[in-house]
This record gives C-alpha cells, structure tokens and sequence, in this order.
C-alpha cells in the first residue's frame, strides 16, 4: 500500500467524522428548535416526538467514537491530524448535553403552557432561546470550515446569553414576591431559562474545540485567572 493511498484513506475516514459531526448537529439543532416552539404551543405527541430523537443522537455519538478510535489505534496521528481526529469525540459530546437540554426542555413545555408567564419574561425566553440556535448553526459552520474568527464570535455571544438568563432570573424573583400562586411555574421557568444557558456553554466548548484543531491552543488550558479574564 503506497503512502499517499495510506494518506487518501485517512483523509476519507476524517470526512466521515467531519460528516457525522454536522449530521449529529443538523439533529440537534432540529430539536432544540422543536422544543422551543413546543413551549408556546404544547402538544404532547410533539413532545414524544422531540425526545425520541435522543435515541438517535446518542447512535450518532457512539458512531463518532467508534470511528475516531479506530482511526487512531490504526494510524497513530500526530499534530493536526490528531487533533481532528481527537476533537469530534468531545464536540459530539458537547452535541448530545445540548440534545439532553432540549429534551428536558420540551419535557417542561406543559407547565410553560398551562400558566404562562409576563410578557417580559417570555420574550426573555424567546430572545435565549433563538440566540443559541443561531450560536448553534455558526459553530458547526466554524468546525466545518475552520473558521476561527467564527468561533470567536460565538465565544463573544455566549457573554449575552449568560446575561439574559441573569435578567430572566431577577424577574422571575420579583414575580414570585407579587404572584406566589404562580411560584412553582415561573421555578420551571427558570429552569427552562438555565437549560438555554447551558446550551451556550455547551456551544461555547465547541468553539474552542473548533479554535483548537486549526491552532492547536487549548483556549481553556491558556486562560488568565477569573478576575483577568475577557474572553469566555
């Protein structure tokens, strides 16, 4: 077998991954959307629906593994060839917490519903919830093509997110002083807040997984202290 045979395969092998990384993605994202719009609609067949992807998401993750296990063990990568290789088992990771939020958030759809909340607090919601699947697509088009001012865009994004779930927190505080009757729903709400404020996280980790195969700089490893820091 000549070498550049040997490198052909490894390439097509990296573009399975690749592949299957953005497929994993595309399902996620479907969820996550699925699930918000669940939230001011509910259905619960729609609700069955949305977690029974789940299934398919933790297929795909296994998948992912499987691949980059093999592709390793077979042909010991080094420097960038490893770390596109090593990345997609922690992106797919990070893939199937965001899928696990979207569930739980559907599964809180009923409550949502049933005692819907102010309208400051709701647009909260929507305004989260459409920022990290937006933050979502962009970073799968950041791994996919290498594009590292992308991911850092998203890092940036991910500050406003964490913002908006403060907000939405302090007014569910001040609606639980004046509307007590409504205190275990606007607690789920909060909840639901906190899984949209998860997602970005998780989203934000892709980012660096993203910055890292292209520079191989472990943005968390390289970080200043707390107090120092300006990029999340």
């Amino acid at each position: 077998m000549t070498q550049e045979h040997i490198v052909k395969k490894f390439d097509k092998n990296l573009d399975k991954i690749k592949t299957t990384i953005v497929e994993m993605g595309t399902i996620v994202g479907l969820q996550l959307r699925d699930a918000s719009a669940v939230l001011f609609s509910y259905d619960r067949a729609e609700v069955d629906r949305i977690t029974s992807h789940d299934r398919v998401i933790n297929g795909l993750e296994k998948d992912i593994y499987s691949r980059a296990e093999t592709l390793i063990a077979r042909r010991q990568p080094m420097a960038l060839d490893l770390r596109q290789t090593l990345a997609p088992i922690n992106i797919a990771g990070e893939l199937e917490r965001i899928g696990d939020h979207a569930k739980s958030t559907a599964k809180r759809a009923h409550i949502f519903n049933d005692t819907l909340p102010e309208i400051a607090i709701t647009e909260l919601i929507t305004q989260m919830s459409l920022m990290v699947q937006a933050m979502l697509d962009d970073v799968l088009i950041a791994y996919g093509n290498g594009d590292i001012e992308l991911a850092a865009k998203i890092r940036r994004q991910d500050k406003k997110v964490d913002e908006l779930n403060k907000q939405l927190v302090q007014l569910v505080i001040e609606a639980i002083s004046s509307t007590p009757q409504k205190a275990e729903c606007l607690i789920h709400i909060t909840l639901i807040s906190r899984n949209f404020e998860r997602i970005g996280d998780h989203i934000c980790n892709i980012s660096r997984y993203a910055h890292q195969i292209v520079t191989g700089e472990d943005l968390k490893a390289s970080r200043p202290p707390a107090k120092l820091r300006t990029d999340k």
